[in-house]
């Protein structure tokens, strides 16, 4: 194989002799080299732009009187008409509506001041959120089912299906079904302890999740 020879001075003459094949091996190496420097800088720059728009998120929230909690944290209610509590989950627009307004003791079926209450907060969703996906989320107190045993197995059953009785109302009063989801957290996302009759009617409630941003999607 034929050699090329390059010589340095460093101090004093050395002769360093690299096979053309040692070359090919060191320019795939840099190449290699540069393409990894590209990609981390790729993905710096993705968490540079990342980390801005959290930080515009916290702004927005901070500018609206917002303090957001951990994740997993019940959402506190900043504005309230005495039937429809209001709250923000970082971006989302939570709407918080007691059980005691659209529900019997153990039941599912929406009272007539449900449905009123609810065509409320459509016409809220409507104005600000328009189109913008939804999930209900039904939360119950930590006492076990006990008159309506035959209907609910547990806490479970009975705010999922709960949560579902307010979905089918959004759904057939003109929120697309494409929007809509929901969940059932029974007893495990309390507002606060349910240490008094007080306490327990707080952390029965349904909560209107809006994710804002999503419409169209």
């Amino acid at each position: 194989m034929m050699q090329l020879k390059l010589i340095a001075l460093c101090g004093g003459a050395a002769l360093l002799v690299l096979s053309l094949g040692g070359c090919g091996k060191t320019s795939r190496q840099l190449g290699y080299a540069k393409l990894q420097i590209a990609e981390q800088e790729r993905q710096i720059a993705e968490q540079e732009a990342l980390l801005a728009a959290q930080a515009a998120e916290l702004d927005e929230l901070r500018r609206r009187g917002v303090q957001p909690g951990p994740v997993g944290a019940p959402t506190p209610i900043t504005r309230s008409d005495g039937e429809i509590g209001e709250g923000w989950r970082g971006k989302d627009h939570v709407l918080t509506i007691s059980n005691e307004l659209l529900f019997k003791p153990g039941s599912a079926v929406l009272s007539d001041t449900a449905k009123r209450v609810l065509d409320k907060a459509i016409a809220m969703m409507n104005a600000q959120h328009k189109g913008d996906q939804v999930r209900v989320e039904g939360h119950t107190d930590n006492q076990p089912i006990k008159r309506s045993k035959d209907k609910w197995e547990d806490n479970w059953d009975l705010s999922g299906g709960r949560a579902l009785a307010v979905l089918r109302y959004l759904q057939d009063h003109g929120i697309a079904a494409k929007q809509l989801g929901f969940a059932g957290y029974g007893m495990e996302k309390p507002v606060g302890p349910n240490g008094s009759p007080a306490a327990m009617a707080k952390n029965r409630r349904v909560e209107i999740v809006v994710i804002t941003g999503t419409a169209g999607k």
